[in-house]
């Protein structure tokens, strides 16, 4: 079942999500990470003396190892094995049961749903999360016989310490670095009502509550989402209409004569003097981003070479975001990012003094362009 969810859309080109943003399929090696935390447990039955005992004094241990991947910004899966120990403060199990330790194992799987990214929108920087999961697993109770030939404890085999188990919960992700977060979960479990091997219940179900605080590592390639990159359309069919148009005037001018001996001669002026003439760069982003893409570096590299043939130019960066997406103030710090690594590409990348380059940034408060995607954009400007 975790093979399923966690590969079964792997063969997809790209993987779309619920706020409509596609993503770049990644590698089957990507998105893996493992968790390991431990905390307490609080187990609700039906035996008659435990209901009397105090929520402090009957908190079990339990400790928690998780291997999960992320399928999509929004959707991923984990394995999960678990143990701990039931604690009766009265202990309500039969005569032959009484001072054992009721302790448990089990493992489960669950469907992870990234809320913060479903409703917010996805932000590989974002340090909270909100991941509420839900699944299925199996638990076992590991319980000492002391006297396992103890005719009186004989009808305890009519009772099962092993159940099915239905998991849900709430998962609060605080997310450090690209690979490594902390993370406190709170889960609730029904199983099968005999599990804690209490007899003549009127329940069919007990039902476990636990909270488990620990650390995530993330596992192998990369852990961020990259979206993809798509086609514009429209400009593509813009481009066409002026190949065929292009096409038409060069049929037209292969019907004219070759030569004209009745013309005069035309007399072709000297060329001007060659001058560096610069034509202002952009820097187009993705939704959500202030990397610069491979596609996007000529621009990057053009302005450095005009820098560099003019010593005395300096240029200003000019960086935006588009309006119809996040709000203004987050838009804001965002083109602050796209501005100061387009200017830390020159600097860093093509050696330019960062005395020749200047940078601003507006946010959503002025859309240089009619198309919303065109706006997240940087602008070098020549001073």
């Amino acid at each position: 079942m975790f093979a399923l969810v966690a590969f079964g859309l792997s063969a997809q080109e790209v993987q779309n999500v619920s706020n409509g943003t596609v993503y770049l399929r990644d590698k089957a090696s990507d998105h893996w990470y493992i968790g390991l935390g431990g905390g307490t447990n609080l187990y609700f039955t039906k035996a008659e003396n435990d209901a009397k005992a105090s929520y402090g004094d009957r908190l079990g241990w339990n400790g928690q190892l998780e291997i999960g991947r992320w399928q999509s910004p929004i959707w991923g899966a984990r394995f999960v094995l678990d143990a701990g120990l039931i604690k009766h403060v009265i202990n309500p199990l039969p005569a032959k049961l009484q001072g054992n330790d009721h302790n448990w194992g089990s493992f489960h799987v669950d469907l992870l749903y990234n809320f913060s990214n479903a409703v917010v929108g996805y932000n590989p920087d974002r340090v909270y999360s909100l991941i509420p999961y839900a699944g299925v697993g199996y638990a076992y109770g590991l319980v000492d016989w002391k006297k396992p030939n103890d005719a009186a404890g004989s009808s305890l085999f009519k009772n099962q310490n092993q159940s099915l188990t239905w998991n849900a919960g709430l998962i609060n992700n605080f997310q450090l670095t690209k690979k490594f977060g902390l993370f406190i979960e709170l889960g609730a479990r029904a199983l099968q009502g005999t599990f804690d091997w209490t007899e003549n219940t009127d329940y069919d179900y007990d039902f476990m509550l636990t909270g488990v605080a620990g650390l995530k590592l993330g596992l192998g390639g990369k852990q961020e989402f990259t979206p993809a990159e798509l086609m514009d359309y429209n400009l593509i069919n813009d481009l066409n209409s002026q190949i065929n148009r292009l096409r038409a005037e060069n049929a037209e001018l292969s019907k004219r004569p070759a030569g004209c001996p009745d013309c005069p001669d035309v007399v072709v002026p000297p060329p001007a003097p060659e001058e560096n003439v610069y034509v202002p760069n952009v820097v187009l982003f993705r939704i959500n981003s202030a990397t610069i893409d491979k596609n996007q570096q000529i621009s990057v590299y053009n302005t450095a070479e005009y820098l560099k043939a003019n010593p005395n130019a300096t240029v200003k960066i000019i960086a935006y975001a588009d309006k119809k997406t996040g709000s203004p103030a987050y838009n804001l710090a965002l083109s602050e990012k796209r501005a100061k690594a387009v200017a830390k590409a020159l600097t860093g990348e093509y050696g330019i003094d960062s005395s020749r380059v200047s940078v601003d940034w507006k946010g959503d408060t002025e859309q240089p362009y009619a198309q919303n995607d065109f706006n997240r954009v940087a602008i070098f400007f020549a001073e």
